[in-house]
């Protein structure tokens, strides 16, 4: 740019412009005047600052320096140009490689003549007679004291706010995935670990150069480790592990939380939302101009130091952790009902209509109940199960997934409704169940075969009744077929296949389920002998309040109950046995095992409902010391 060039977009004469430029403007009129300066002054013509230093005139210009690895760099860019435009200036950008290219940088915008800097540095720039307007931003709050103005935000302080958020939740293996450049993510992470006493593990974290090695090794190092949520370091690596969740079918949140560090549109848009930590740099570039202006406008040096603390966007990516799995995988293959329980007075007989006192509408069906039963207690549970397209199979759904069970072979059925139970609970307790099982009947073998992948790693499998009795026989033979220990809770039956009986490790009736399947013989004792010459290796028959009895090779033995006083004894039975196969999963005795379940039972059966009412681990184990001396358990026997 030069005079000429002046001339021409005034459209003047270049004579004109040197007279004003140089004052000698007496025979020039205003408007042209307020013309030939307007450009000038767009324009940046050097030549115009002389004339300005003449008249005791600052440039309404700023100078922002910032790296180009600066992870913020495009909104402190726009919030900062958008903060000057307001207050009349505008701004000159300079891009760095590193802190060694900064001094030069400097020195380039004190040519242009520029009334102040914004200059993104740890250290102290010399600034000449700028040193006056000149403030400095960071994103750590490592810097030198002396610089004057300094405002920043901490990388450091978000890695640390990240991983409190997912510690708050219930998650304790984390992994920490940034790039090389935002190490000061992992440093905050560990700090939130190491405040909470959790083992720092090396191999949860990952830095890479570039988003290629996050994806080649990073995520599958850390999700190695059994990992239950992840700190992305940056948006853009959430993007890279949110696609690669999705491309290896893992569900956030429901295998992984995951937290952004840093936020933008883009975390709105994947899956159901992507909770960020977002930086103030809107309100930090906003302070920073406002201060600058001052300085410049005021002439004077002042000593400020900002923080501008991160803060959490709350979207749709962190639940708390699955239960930490304490033992061998359980499969429960059964049914899944939406209880309508009602309390009478007594139980109504054939042609009378009671007047129900209450009311309830629980998840429920023996396949849920025991599932959520064994979740509840810490135990690695997978679901097998049908149920309907309809809102009672959306909420039978969330019941089993809150409360810890794997949902990974559970099918909805287009053309049933969900299972209906209709409960009725006298003042005693005892109750009367309809069943009717909507989809539950249509649950068949093909997805028997479909999840044989389960029964590959599992130890035991629960099974109820209340489904087809095909797809009972082929569940058994599937187990036979893997090793895997079969729990059966007769509901309803009047006979078995003996040849499925003996496929069965350990078969659970009550008093009234063994009178039904045995009924030739008079005692307890001879009924269960009966079974067991049919093949069942063990026998525990539930007696309520009265505790159970347990045949087989080794014992036969009574255990009494627990004491507790019964309200409502639906769940009782469901809640012994999936206590009972979680500490048969632990590896604890079968008798310690029976124990704990018979208390487990007495705990569900004081409260109303089923799967509410199934107790968690911590509610049964303060029970420990009475259950070894009731049951005298001796050491090693546990």
């Amino acid at each position: 740019m030069n005079i000429n060039d002046i001339a021409r977009l005034a459209g003047v004469s270049a004579s004109t412009v040197s007279k004003v430029m140089n004052g000698k403007d007496n025979d020039i009129s205003e408007a042209t005047r307020t013309k030939v300066l307007k450009i000038i002054e767009e324009e940046q013509y050097v030549p115009y600052f002389k004339y300005m230093d003449k008249e005791g005139l600052k440039p309404h210009v700023i100078g922002l320096i910032i790296r180009k690895n600066h992870r913020e760099r495009e909104n402190i860019v726009l919030h900062v140009e958008q903060a000057a435009r307001a207050r009349g200036y505008g701004v000159l950008v300079s891009y760095v490689d590193d802190i060694d290219d900064i001094q030069t940088c400097v020195n380039e915008l004190i040519k242009k003549r520029v009334s102040g800097m914004m200059i993104d540095s740890v250290q102290k720039i010399h600034c000449g007679k700028l040193d006056k307007a000149a403030v400095y931003f960071t994103q750590t709050k490592k810097f030198e004291t002396n610089q004057g103005c300094t405002f920043y935000y901490s990388l450091t302080e978000a890695g640390r706010l990240a991983a409190d958020r997912l510690i708050e939740e219930g998650h304790k293996k984390i992994a920490c995935i940034t790039k090389t450049a935002d190490e000061a993510v992992i440093e905050g992470y560990k700090q939130a670990l190491q405040n909470q006493n959790i083992r720092v593990q090396p191999l949860c974290m990952y830095s890479g150069e570039t988003l290629e090695d996050i994806e080649k090794y990073g995520l599958n190092q850390c999700i190695s480790q059994n990992v239950t949520a992840i700190i992305c370091g940056s948006p853009e690596v959430t993007c890279c592990v949110w696609k690669m969740l999705e491309r290896m079918k893992m569900v956030i949140p429901d295998e992984f939380s995951v937290i952004s560090v840093g936020d933008g549109e883009l975390l709105n848009i994947l899956g159901d939302g992507i909770t960020g930590v977002e930086f103030p740099v809107k309100d930090m570039s906003s302070r920073m101009v406002k201060l600058l202006c001052r300085m410049i406008d005021q002439d004077e040096k002042m000593r400020v130091t900002e923080k501008f603390p991160p803060r959490i966007i709350e979207r749709n990516s962190i639940v708390s952790p699955a239960r930490e799995k304490q033992g061998d995988m359980i499969i429960v293959v059964g049914s899944m009902n939406m209880d309508i329980t009602t309390e009478v007075t007594r139980l109504p007989i054939g042609g009378e209509t009671q007047i129900a006192e209450r009311l309830f509408v629980f998840p429920g069906g023996k396949g849920g109940n025991q599932a959520v039963g064994a979740g509840k207690l810490g135990g690695q549970v997978h679901m097998i199960g049908c149920l309907g397209q309809d809102m009672d199979g959306k909420q039978l759904y969330t019941s089993l997934f809150e409360n810890h069970v794997h949902m990974d072979g559970v099918l909805f059925d287009k053309t049933s409704v969900s299972g209906k139970a209709y409960i009725n609970v006298d003042e005693a307790g005892e109750s009367t169940i309809v069943v009717y099982q909507g989809a539950n009947k249509n649950l068949n073998i093909e997805q028997i075969k479909r999840c044989r992948y389960l029964f590959q790693k599992a130890k035991y499998c629960l099974i109820s009744l209340e489904i087809p009795e095909e797809v009972v026989e082929y569940t058994i033979k599937t187990c036979e077929r893997n090793q895997v220990q079969v729990i059966l809770k007769p509901s309803g039956v009047k006979k078995i296949k003996k040849e499925l009986l003996s496929g069965i490790t350990y078969f659970v009736p009550n008093e009234k389920e063994l009178g039904l399947l045995v009924p030739e013989e008079d005692s307890m004792e001879e009924k269960v002998k009966r079974l067991r010459s049919s093949g069942v290796k063990n026998v525990i028959v539930t007696m309520g309040e009265r505790g159970c009895y347990l045949e087989n090779d080794e014992m036969s033995r009574y255990f009494s109950g627990s004491g507790f006083e019964a309200i409502d004894t639906t769940g009782g039975a469901d809640s012994f046995i999936s206590a009972l196969v979680v500490l048969l999963s632990e590896g604890k005795s079968l008798v310690y095992a029976i124990g704990f379940a018979i208390y487990a039972s007495g705990i569900t059966v004081t409260r109303y409902g089923v799967q509410p009412a199934l107790p968690e681990r911590k509610a049964v184990d303060i029970f420990e010391d009475e259950i070894i001396e009731k049951y005298e358990i001796v050491e090693g026997e546990k």
